[in-house]
């Protein structure tokens, strides 16, 4: 496909496990254009903390008739393609992909991703990385913060930017980029 093109996704879960998602954004990159989204509530078939509720605001009623991950999950991957994900804070977005696909028992598909959190943190001089800091530091108009959709939109938006002090996304990924796959266990 596209050299320069990738995904940008966010995952909101119903409690502190990572398998619990109840929210899934993506948008899809190309020629630094978003030319695609995907967004679905998740019933995770779980319960949801008042913690969670007061980050995203999802309520269980909402997500009853809503598809479960193993209905989700092969309509991501056509989403995604060959393209590499980008998720600001990607230790927990990639995790929640692998361990939900995992309880699935789906076998994890090689995928490349990058963390534009790390990104920030080493191409730019900021006091703060978070998603809402890095918004207000591009100078970007930044609503619905913990909505998946938004926040996958924010995540390209910022990846966009922090993209133009290296010479092409390959050459990013070269360093920075990891790979998702099946670990042997």
């Amino acid at each position: 496909m596209h050299s320069d093109a990738f995904i940008a996704l966010d995952f909101e879960t119903a409690n502190g496990k990572r398998t619990s998602i109840c929210s899934v954004g993506m948008v899809k990159v190309v020629n630094h254009q978003i030319t695609e989204t995907f967004h679905t509530l998740v019933n995770p078939n779980d319960y949801f903390s008042q913690q969670n509720i007061a980050v995203h605001g999802i309520q269980p009623d909402e997500v009853t008739d809503a598809p479960t991950f193993d209905a989700v999950f092969p309509y991501m991957m056509q989403f995604i393609d060959d393209l590499p994900v980008v998720a600001h804070n990607a230790a927990f977005d990639m995790n929640v992909l692998h361990e939900s696909i995992k309880a699935i028992g789906t076998v994890t598909p090689n995928m490349t991703y990058f963390c534009s959190l790390q990104l920030a943190r080493r191409t730019i001089k900021h006091h703060r990385y978070g998603l809402n800091y890095m918004m207000e530091y591009y100078n970007l108009d930044f609503h619905g913060h913990h909505d998946a959709l938004n926040d996958a939109k924010a995540c390209a938006m910022i990846t966009f930017r922090l993209l133009k002090h290296y010479d092409d996304l390959n050459s990013m990924l070269n360093v920075y980029g990891k790979d998702l796959k099946e670990k042997d266990a």
